[in-house]
């Protein structure tokens, strides 16, 4: 079974070579604590070091070192040389010009205009929002108020003189609605990777990379957290209530068998499977087995508090059997992707609970799976999707850290065989985007092109899957482009659907509903 590290603390190729790149920080007031972490990876890792602290007198923190996501003081960020700030003394200048700084990372109350030309590849910083113009102050705010399905991260570089602004690196987060605090600390959990991410491509691409990342927008004036804002937030807050008091919220099946499904979003023609109130029906996967055809799901009783996999025989007239149970553990299992190798069917279900990724063998169909080894252990992955492509097996699954949400991030894994040894990708995460990265389905081939369905996770869980049309699948990196979106058909009743998959004619879906309670 693998070992999985981060990518950035990977090698991507020999390093004896090349020197590590020389990275200064610039601090005024408090920063989040995230900022600090991802500054001791910068310094852990075999591209970069910390050369220089610059911190402004008097700094204290408003909360203590030790607080989880609080604000922490830059004394504890350890460096070659300490300075004071002061970016306006033509003297302190020289003596920071002097050290060959390859990136200045500003943080805090700090003015990265005032730092240009203090090193080679500008000024750094975090930025969020859509233009990527918010600090990490404001991060996450507007966005709860205005009710806006995703929050942008990324990091900000500023060269000075004529240049744009560029993004160094991007993400996009499900904006938590009801909640300012949670939604900041999604955003900080996941952002604290960033700046190693982004310093480990600088580091190998060089200004060349640097000049083709995307530009960044003007980042207009902050705008300030209203009462209109608050007020709208308050009621939303009130919305949800009342619609879980209310309402059961469920995820059930539809399947239909059609030569070429054109998954337009209606599930008009489709046969459906509803759970009872008290569960839901989700992630089918269909497989045809001497002649018969059948739907392995995940099914989750509400009060048992974890899903186990079942099956059930379905037919062409709309006919379904009683879900039957295959496959139970003492942890929650879900997305029981199927997959056929060497004359075995197996089975990868979703064991992320167990800090691993584990496939079974079927010994007698369809009732009885063995589980054949641990293919990826110590590691929270979901929804792997194993895929066989120019002789070597891709596995795509996504990862977080903790404290981050599990839909934003793609993680990509390869191995010779499917029982092999399973690596990660040099590029990991190959996505950061809540809109397209966690796993839809078995990945497909039509008119010569390869697809990866994905979830489309923003406003809601599940609002909807979107299809990627695989460009570049290697060792060296992985590249997609979306080329269309199946969200539910309006007036259909359906909020959601997040998983598609196909076998021989028969199409399976799901679908996120709202039932009555009483």
């Amino acid at each position: 079974m693998a070992s999985v590290v981060p990518a950035h603390e990977a090698a991507r190729g020999p390093r004896a070579a090349r020197a590590k790149l020389r990275v200064g920080v610039f601090a005024a007031g408090p920063v989040p604590r995230f900022i600090v972490e991802a500054l001791a990876a910068v310094a852990a890792s075999d591209f970069a070091e910390l050369t220089l602290v610059c911190e402004s007198n008097g700094v204290r923190p408003l909360f203590p070192p030790g607080g989880k996501r609080g604000l922490t003081p830059f004394s504890l960020v350890a460096a070659e040389r300490r300075l004071t700030l002061a970016p306006g003394n033509a003297q302190w200048r020289e003596e920071v010009a002097a050290l060959g700084l390859d990136v200045a990372f500003a943080a805090g109350d700090v003015d990265e205009r005032a730092l240009a030309g203090l090193a080679r590849h500008g000024c750094w910083r975090y930025a969020f929002g859509e233009d990527h113009g918010a600090r990490e102050n404001e991060a996450g705010v507007r966005e709860v108020l205005d009710g806006a399905p995703v929050t942008a991260s990324g990091i900000r570089v500023h060269r000075g003189g004529h240049e744009a602004d560029r993004i160094a690196y991007r993400s996009w987060s499900r904006t938590q609605p009801l909640s300012i605090a949670r939604n900041r600390g999604n955003v900080f959990a996941k952002a604290s990777d960033f700046l190693a991410r982004a310093l480990a491509s600088l580091a190998e691409g060089g200004a060349e990379w640097l000049d083709a990342t995307p530009a960044a927008a003007q980042a207009p004036a902050c705008q300030p957290a209203d009462l209109a804002g608050q007020l709208r937030l308050a009621a939303r807050v009130a919305r949800r209530a009342a619609q879980k008091a209310a309402c059961v919220e469920q995820w059930t099946l539809a399947w239909r068998f059609i030569d070429i499904e054109p998954w337009s979003g209606s599930l008009e023609g489709f046969f459906r499977l509803d759970p009872p109130k008290d569960r839901f029906f989700a992630d089918p996967f269909p497989v045809q087995h001497h002649g018969k055809s059948y739907i392995f799901f995940e099914e989750l009783p509400f009060a048992a508090g974890k899903a186990h996999i079942s099956v059930v025989e379905v037919d062409r007239q709309g006919r379904a059997s009683d879900p039957v149970r295959v496959l139970e553990r003492d942890y929650h299992l879900s997305y029981p992707f199927l997959v056929e190798e060497g004359g075995s069917l197996y089975m990868i279900p979703e064991t992320a609970q167990n800090g691993t990724v584990e496939i079974y063998r079927c010994e007698e169909f369809p009732r009885r799976w063995r589980r054949e080894r641990v293919l990826l252990d110590g590691l929270f992955a979901v929804d792997a999707t194993v895929h066989r492509e120019a002789g070597r097996w891709w596995m795509f699954a996504n990862v977080a850290r903790p404290g981050a949400e599990i839909h934003d991030e793609l993680h990509l894994f390869s191995a010779e065989s499917l029982l092999g040894e399973w690596k990660p990708h040099a590029r990991n995460p190959v996505k950061s985007d809540v809109r397209s990265a966690r796993p839809a389905g078995r990945l497909f081939t039509q008119g010569g092109k390869l697809y990866r369905p994905a979830q489309i996770c923003a406003p809601l869980y599940g609002s909807g899957v979107v299809m990627n049309r695989v460009t570049r699948l290697d060792a060296r990196a992985f590249e997609e482009e979306e080329e269309r979106r199946i969200v539910p058909a309006e007036g259909s009743g359906i909020l959601g659907l997040h998983t598609v998959n196909r076998a021989g004619s028969l199409s399976a879906t799901d679908a996120f509903v709202r039932r009555p309670r009483f």
